[in-house]
């Protein structure tokens, strides 16, 4: 079975040796850098760090959302002045007029799982479907004209398809891991207030292994994100590699995103994601509408060789077990998941724990997906 993690987050045990907390531990003058990394002065960024009052929770997450939330600009490849058109609008991940539209209940909600700070565990939230998957991603005028062939005709898994969809879902990975490395910066700058100088080495190694990793994972996905120029720009897809699975049946669940692959469906090690000097390959996944169902879309990079792997090991899961794994896939592996109320409330609580617990790990460590006794989903994959 898949194994998750004892602790939500991964330990690292730091030394007195390391570079920050040997440059904290050291006295230094006024006008030196600050041993944090922030490149200010230390008498105006640490000098004075334990006798400024420090932020309530609920002030630090209203102002870090401010950050991760700002408009970055369009991620049209060849984005320019000249080249866009009007404002930067909320681009939806998932169709709205689609998967999304399938899940709604009365009130036009859907529901997905997200950790609230205010209850400390994960609760399942209702979104109205309006503002569900969106992010500030492109202009207008290119939001229209690059998805013209998944908004304007039914999917029918051409391999344009595929492809236009994954740009969609890199171009949402990449805007959070800037935004996310922009909300850390923030963080750096606030988290240690009114701490001694133990807390503020502890809270500024926190934040700065988290830079690294968010940082490392950006230069990925930029990497990943400039291959899309010539599939956009000049609608050339052959760099690209798509696999669709049919299926028929009530679309209650749907996920899109672009992940790190690190281990296969089968629990097998592909890669350690905890080794920044590897250099991470990447699998774009997505549960598309049809008028008989949908289909689950795999995505990625030809010429990447581990991505392949995943997606044959998807192959060997047993037909009837396939929808059933691949909503534990997306709950263990996308915050960008949503449902229907009317499929949550029908599961029970013993598959509400499966499935909250698998949206708390913040990482797992192998091991194979097992189908429940009870398929999570009704999809059947014609042969």
């Amino acid at each position: 079975m898949v194994k998750l993690p004892f602790d939500t987050f991964k330990t690292v045990e730091v030394g007195e040796d390391h570079p920050l907390v040997r440059e904290a531990l050291r006295g230094r003058r006024h006008f030196e850098p600050c041993w944090c990394g922030s490149g200010r002065k230390f008498k105006k960024c640490h000098k004075f760090r334990q006798q400024e009052g420090p932020l309530s929770q609920g002030q630090l997450l209203h102002e870090q959302l401010q950050v991760f939330w700002k408009t970055r600009g369009c991620m049209h490849p060849r984005a320019s002045k000249e080249r866009c058109g009007g404002k930067i609008i909320d681009s939806h991940t998932i169709q709205r007029k689609g998967p999304l539209q399938k899940l709604v209940d009365v009130n036009n909600r859907v529901c997905n799982l997200n950790h609230s700070a205010k209850l400390g565990n994960t609760a399942v939230e209702e979104i109205g479907w309006r503002q569900a998957s969106v992010f500030p991603g492109y202009c207008a005028k290119h939001d229209s004209e690059i998805f013209a062939d998944l908004e304007q005709f039914p999917f029918t898994g051409t391999h344009e398809q595929c492809v236009l969809q994954t740009y969609r879902n890199v171009c949402n990975e990449l805007y959070k891991k800037r935004a996310a490395i922009d909300s850390l910066i923030y963080q750096g700058d606030v988290i240690d207030r009114g701490l001694d100088l133990d807390g503020q080495i502890e809270q500024q190694l926190i934040v700065s292994m988290n830079i690294q990793g968010q940082t490392k994972s950006k230069d990925e996905l930029e990497s990943l994100w400039k291959a899309f120029d010539g599939a956009v720009s000049e609608r050339r897809y052959d760099r690209f590699s798509s696999k669709c699975y049919f299926f028929e049946g009530d679309l209650s669940v749907t996920s899109s995103g672009a992940l790190h692959v690190e281990f296969d469906f089968r629990g097998t090690k592909l890669v350690d994601m905890w080794d920044l000097n590897v250099n991470g390959e990447m699998l774009s996944h997505s549960i598309m509408s049809t008028d008989r169902g949908g289909a689950i879309v795999f995505t990625w990079l030809s010429e990447q060789e581990l991505p392949a792997l995943v997606v044959n090991s998807f192959d060997t899961v047993p037909d009837e077990h396939k929808g059933d794994v691949f909503v534990q896939y997306c709950f263990l592996n996308c915050e960008n998941t949503y449902f229907s109320r009317a499929w949550w409330d029908q599961l029970g609580d013993e598959r509400h724990a499966q499935r909250t617990g698998y949206a708390k790990a913040l990482f797992y460590e192998g091991g194979a997906f097992v189908p429940n006794l009870n398929s999570l989903v009704d999809w059947k994959f014609p042969p």
